[in-house]
């Protein structure tokens, strides 16, 4: 297998994003900030342990970070079903505290790209690690489904986007040709499973100037300037 390496590029090439027909986009870190996710897990979940099990949040946190970190790159680690039955914590229902709600928010010129993509009558998909019930609480507040052909949650193909029999799964559910599509994330690790699935077509959005990943990706540091690239 041949693999190419890309160095980064500010500039995205325009001609490459038209010649698409599909557009795989991720939604957390793209579309939605993951500062919430990040103080949920962190921060939130931590303090509900603590004065569940009355001890301090320093012991809180060791506990639920070693085993939230013991699930990292695992089905389990997204699945809210699986956390409140190890923690015994309605995690659905603290995601649906307003507290929490209010912290959600759109990455800064998302939702411009998405509508003219849109109005371009571009052919989006969804595809999300985010368990079912997470993107059911989340589309409570955003509504983004109207962009989409389909919403796909890793948990309904049987794997998470790390591994790389999601993308050949994804690949037949939705009937498309890889070689004209388009995979928009902020992990490589999915970049990087996608393409040994044979997609080669990437958005990788980070701001990690001297990544040395070897894949075919477009490097930008926001979601939003990909407006100006249609």
């Amino acid at each position: 297998m041949i693999i190419y390496i890309f160095t980064r590029d500010d500039t995205v090439n325009n001609m490459e994003l038209k010649d698409n027909k599909y557009y795989l986009i991720d939604l957390d870190g793209v579309i939605l900030d993951t500062s919430y996710d990040n103080h949920f897990w962190q921060v939130h979940i931590p303090d509900v342990y603590a004065k569940k099990k009355s001890i301090s949040m320093e012991d809180s946190i060791k506990v639920t970070h070693s085993l939230f970190n013991y699930k990292k790159k695992t089905k389990d680690w997204y699945d809210i079903d699986y956390w409140s039955n190890i923690l015994d914590i309605d995690i659905k229902a603290e995601k649906e505290k307003k507290e929490n709600m209010n912290r959600m928010s759109y990455k800064e010129g998302a939702i411009e790209v998405l509508d003219k993509m849109k109005k371009l009558n571009k052919e989006l998909y969804l595809v999300t690690n985010a368990h079912k019930k997470t993107l059911e609480i989340k589309l409570q507040k955003f509504h983004i489904k109207k962009y989409f052909k389909q919403m796909i949650c890793s948990h309904e193909l049987g794997y998470i986007k790390e591994d790389i029999q999601f993308w050949h799964v994804l690949r037949t559910k939705l009937n498309i040709n890889y070689s004209k599509s388009l995979l928009i994330e902020d992990t490589m690790d999915n970049i990087s499973s996608a393409y040994h699935a044979g997609l080669r077509n990437f958005i990788y959005i980070t701001d990690d100037k001297e990544t040395n990943n070897k894949v075919n990706a477009q490097y930008i540091k926001a979601f939003s300037e990909l407006a100006s690239s249609f």
